[in-house]
């Protein structure tokens, strides 16, 4: 009988690609460049409600339909991509997804609004599973190690989105919102230029491990249930720290509103008090992404086997704690600080949840992967309604202390995880 570390081995790659390292690479780099337009709405939210009379529930609103989106897809895009073998999908998703941010700007209405991002978030949702699954086939036996970077690169992205789209507006909109929020349209060619580095580094690489379902069925009936069973574990897992993730997005909005409400001695938010809030608001959405980025390469990197449980057990107290202690900041610097131990604490793991149940599900990798990020996001989407329904029932202090404990919950879950599923082999 294998052994279960035994059993985790990946099965034999396909015949490799030219020029490997560079397509790693490029992929890679292909992760930030989706991750920066996918995070250039969240930090103007403050002003898009502005600008289209919004309430903070339809605010909310706009960003749970996106993440819905982006999760929804992801599923169905690694199915067809495992199916048939492709990562045009997850290349045309990009493309879409650059040209629909792109046009944000020249929106007049909340259905349009609602519009751009739901294409736009299925497009950056179609991109993931497709891409995370090409990387971690070209990273080979630094599979964790390959997947971490990819993560990192993602988080690289998002904080360059978050700081730039605030700065860029005000830039170049000298003065008038409008004007700032239309010259995003500027962003879409050299967006073209990423789509077309991503296509040339992933549409030459096969989607499957050539005896990959070979190597899955030859295991006794018991170890496959065994090794679906904690698939389940890591999605469920995974939907309550991206719940976590986007209740934090919308409580930041709401205390960067607050403490330049705070600031300024008033009680109703003008335009230029919103683009205030959006100067705070940018830099604490990036400090997530750093603490996400980082803490998913340290772990990618530095854990072993078995030591990954350890760390998806205790980390996310850091989070918890950093969550809780949020409305104590009161000034950018120490929010900076707090925002980037919280993003470690329930970010920090996730490449290793994708490694994790791609080696678990080595011919489905596709289907793995999509499960671990947009399976998981889209249920996790409920978080930004709930954040809103929080912050008005009971205040933004008490809302915190809500979204740490289910930051916490992760942590316990991670228990669950049986520890001979969490050998070193493929890592």
């Amino acid at each position: 009988m294998r052994s279960p570390d035994h059993d985790l081995a990946l099965p034999r790659a396909a015949a490799p690609v030219f020029a490997v390292r560079p397509r790693l690479l490029a992929a890679t780099f292909s992760h930030g460049a989706v991750d920066f337009f996918s995070f250039l709405i969240i930090p103007l939210m403050s002003i898009l409600e502005g600008r289209l009379s919004l309430t903070h529930q339809q605010g909310a609103v706009v960003i749970a339909v996106g993440s819905a989106c982006s999760g929804l897809i992801q599923p169905l895009v690694a199915w067809l991509s495992d199916r048939h073998d492709t990562r045009a999908l997850g290349t045309a998703g990009f493309a879409l997804a650059v040209v629909a941010v792109g046009l944000v700007g020249f929106v007049t209405t909340y259905p349009l609004l609602l519009l751009l991002q739901m294409v736009a978030c299925a497009g950056i949702g179609a991109f993931h599973p497709v891409a995370a699954a090409a990387v971690g086939h070209l990273a080979g036996e630094k599979r964790s190690l390959g997947v971490a970077a990819f993560y990192c690169a993602g988080m690289v992205g998002g904080f360059s989105g978050n700081i730039a789209a605030p700065l860029w507006v005000a830039h170049f909109g000298a003065g008038s919102t409008i004007r700032g929020l239309q010259s995003l349209a500027w962003l879409i060619a050299p967006g073209m230029l990423c789509v077309l580095l991503l296509a040339w580094a992933i549409h030459s690489v096969p989607h499957r491990h050539e005896d990959a379902h070979e190597h899955h069925a030859a295991l006794e009936p018991a170890e496959r249930a065994r090794r679906w069973r904690a698939v389940a574990i890591l999605y469920v897992g995974n939907v309550l720290r991206f719940t976590v993730d986007v209740a934090v997005i919308t409580l930041v909005i709401r205390w960067s509103e607050e403490m330049a409400l705070r600031a300024a001695g008033a009680t109703a938010l003008t335009e230029e008090l919103r683009t205030q809030a959006s100067t705070l608001n940018g830099p604490l959405q990036a400090a997530k992404q750093i603490g996400m980025g980082a803490g998913g390469l340290v772990a990618g990197w530095l854990l072993r086997g078995r030591s990954e449980k350890t760390a998806m057990m205790l980390v996310p107290i850091l989070g918890a704690v950093a969550i809780v202690a949020m409305p104590l900041a009161g000034s950018l610097g120490p929010a900076f600080l707090i925002t980037v131990v919280a993003g470690l604490g329930y970010g920090g793991v996730v490449p290793l949840t994708i490694s994790q149940a791609q080696r678990l599900l080595p011919h489905r990798t596709g289907l793995a992967s999509g499960l671990m990020m947009g399976g998981a996001w889209a249920v996790g989407s409920v978080g930004a309604p709930l954040a809103s329904w929080l912050h008005h029932s009971f205040g933004l202090e008490r809302s915190f202390v809500v979204v740490g404990a289910m930051c916490l919950a992760t942590g316990l879950l991670s228990v669950l995880l049986p520890r001979p599923l969490q050998g070193r082999a493929g890592r």
